[in-house]
C-alpha cells in the first residue's frame, strides 16, 4: 500500500466531509443537490473508464486505489452515505453522523503508529479505533449533545474495525460509519 497515497486519500476524505457539513449546514447544498452530485459523479466515473477527462483524470490518479473496480468508488459512496444519513435522520443528527466519517475514518489512520491489535480485526491497531472515537466524537459534538456524539462515535468506529460482510462484499466504511453513528446518536 503506497503510504503517500494513503495520506492524501485521509486529507481529501477529511476536507470532503468538512465541505459536505458546511455547505449543507449553510444550505448551500441539500439532499437533492447531493443526489445530483453523485449521480453526475457516477456518470463522470463511468466515462473516465473509457475517456481522459480534464481534471477527472488527475483527481482519480492521485486519489483513487487502483484496485478499485468502479474509479472514484470512495468519493461515491461518500456522498451515498451522506445522502442516507440526510434521509434518514433530522438534519443536526445528519451533520453529526457525517462528521463522524469525516474526521473519525479520517484520523483513525494515524493508528498505523501504534503497536496493539484490535482484538476484533488483526489487520487493524486499536490505537487507530482510540483516535478515530475521540476525532469523530469531536466533530460530531459541533451537531450533538457531548454524549450523543462521543456513543456514535465510539459504536460506529467500533463497528468499522470489524469489517462487516454481506454477500461476501465489506461494507464500506463511508455507508456503514455515518449510518451506524446516525442510529446511535438519534437515540439521545
Amino acid at each position: 500500500m503506497d503510504k503517500n497515497l494513503e495520506l492524501k486519500r485521509q486529507i481529501f476524505h477529511l476536507l470532503l466531509g468538512i465541505i459536505i457539513v458546511a455547505l449543507l449546514y449553510r444550505e448551500v447544498l441539500n439532499i437533492k443537490s447531493l443526489f445530483f452530485l453523485l449521480l453526475a459523479g457516477f456518470v463522470l466515473s463511468l466515462l473516465s473508464k473509457k475517456y481522459r477527462l480534464f481534471g477527472i483524470n488527475w483527481f482519480l490518479k492521485n486519489f483513487d486505489r487502483e484496485k478499485e473496480t468502479l474509479p472514484g468508488y470512495g468519493a461515491l459512496t461518500y456522498f451515498l452515505g451522506s445522502i442516507i444519513v440526510l434521509g434518514l435522520f433530522e438534519k443536526e443528527i445528519a451533520l453529526a453522523s457525517i462528521m463522524v466519517l469525516a474526521l473519525g475514518d479520517s484520523f483513525c489512520h494515524l493508528g498505523r503508529f501504534g503497536k496493539i491489535s484490535n482484538p476484533f480485526n488483526k489487520n487493524k491497531l486499536l490505537e487507530g479505533t482510540i483516535i478515530g472515537i475521540v476525532f469523530g466524537a469531536f466533530g460530531a459534538a459541533f451537531f450533538a449533545p457531548w454524549k450523543a456524539a462521543f456513543f456514535g462515535s465510539l459504536i460506529a468506529m467500533g463497528v468499522e474495525g470489524l469489517e462487516l460482510v454481506v454477500f461476501k462484499r465489506k461494507i464500506d466504511d463511508n455507508l456503514l460509519i455515518p449510518v451506524i453513528a446516525g442510529l446511535v446518536i438519534n437515540l439521545f
